[in-house]
């Protein structure tokens, strides 16, 4: 579903859109072992170096933005499925939450779906929902999504979502384009 990145951080133009790293807590290690994998030859003995790695988290958004709109939510018993499809998808433990407490989005609906006129607007809405637990959670103050036709022919959907934290901001604290592989039927 997801196709491109098109928005990176200015710092690290390699960097990988999520908030979390692996980060060594110790120096390596030098453990000895035998090998036994080869039954024919006698088990030698040999040197392998071990780290001790740890997960460091910082505060941005960016692995919670892509949770929250890449995971697939589960259509409601109202949703009419397209043609030949019965599978509503979603985390089975949707089933033991309120409706309002749902993971995911229904942008995957806007795939499986036959493209029609209000389908930016659908992609849209399905974005800004998957995404307003945030705001209900007091983690951010306003979001917005923006998506727009692109491309050379315009015909890819690109979803902009925008987060601020605190109102007073001039610029959000989140914002990435995101290029997705749905395309408009011409």
């Amino acid at each position: 579903m997801i196709d491109i990145l098109t928005a990176t951080p200015a710092s690290n133009p390699l960097s990988l859109p999520f908030d979390w790293q692996l980060v060594p807590t110790s120096a390596q290690n030098e453990f000895s072992v035998r090998d036994f994998s080869n039954p024919c030859m006698v088990a030698a003995p040999r040197a392998v170096l071990l780290a001790e790695y740890a997960l460091a988290l910082d505060d941005t958004l960016h692995t919670a933005v892509i949770i929250s709109l890449f995971s697939d939510k589960r259509a409601g018993r109202d949703v009419k499925l397209p043609r030949n499809q019965t599978d509503r998808r979603g985390w089975c433990g949707d089933e033991f939450v309120s409706p309002g407490e749902q993971w995911g989005s229904e942008l995957w609906q806007c795939y499986v779906s036959k493209s029609t006129v209000d389908i930016e607007e659908r992609a849209r809405f399905a974005a800004w929902e998957a995404l307003q637990w945030m705001v209900n959670t007091q983690l951010a103050e306003k979001i917005v999504v923006d998506t727009q036709w692109t491309g050379v022919a315009a015909d890819r959907l690109a979803l902009r979502p925008q987060i601020w934290r605190s109102a007073t901001n001039e610029r959000p604290d989140y914002d990435a384009l995101w290029g997705t592989t749905l395309r408009k039927s011409l």
